[in-house]
């Protein structure tokens, strides 16, 4: 493992991605409140016992999986995540999934991601593609001190009946030392790489 590869996925496990969760409250309250959930540590998976894929195309070797499962309050959910490495960059691909009485609130791809930087500037729209929206910038990691060239996915699926959340959130980032910004060929690949066994 290079020394890019080693900070950039010490940054990436140094934050978490935020998610939030919406209860449904009984029929006779008739409300809807937003609750966090507490989510334990997550646990190594064989990658191909999660409900999302990263496929050959994407060019990574180094591929590690990880999945956990909550409850909290009557409320359940579980988070599962890919982080892909080599020399140069880091590709980070989330599910969140909405369980018993819970539902996702839709929020855009800015929102979901730039809390896991310490800072970034420069959010312009790229390709998204198989319903993704997607949008470049430039990110900082709080433990490198350095810039890299990034791009940020999402995609809501599964929407629940009589609400405006969702069961499934898909998203992340893909970011790489390089000069120049992340090439609509590259994000189109690499989301295109991104598979899952829901809808």
């Amino acid at each position: 493992m290079g020394p890019v590869s080693k900070r950039l996925r010490t940054a990436a496990l140094g934050r978490r991605i935020g998610r939030f969760f919406v209860m449904i409250a009984p029929p006779t309250i008739g409300l809807a409140l937003v609750v966090g959930l507490c989510v334990p540590a997550a646990h190594a998976e064989d990658c191909a016992s999660l409900d999302i894929h990263l496929g050959s195309d994407a060019g990574y070797k180094d591929v590690k999986c990880e999945s956990s499962d909550s409850m909290s309050e009557g409320t359940s959910a579980t988070e599962e995540t890919i982080r892909a490495t080599d020399s140069r960059s880091i590709f980070l691909i989330r599910h969140d999934g909405a369980g018993n009485r819970t539902y996702l609130h839709q929020s855009d791809t800015q929102s979901l991601i730039k809390p896991v930087f310490e800072k970034s500037e420069g959010w312009t729209s790229a390709p998204g593609g198989n319903k993704f929206l997607a949008t470049r910038f430039k990110g900082w990691f709080k433990s490198t001190g350095s810039a890299f060239e990034c791009f940020a996915f999402s995609r809501f699926t599964g929407h629940v009946d009589h609400s405006m959340g969702y069961r499934h959130a898909i998203y992340g980032f893909y970011c790489a030392a390089q000069p120049d910004t992340v090439s609509d060929a590259d994000v189109r690949r690499l989301i295109g790489a991104l598979t899952f066994n829901f809808e």
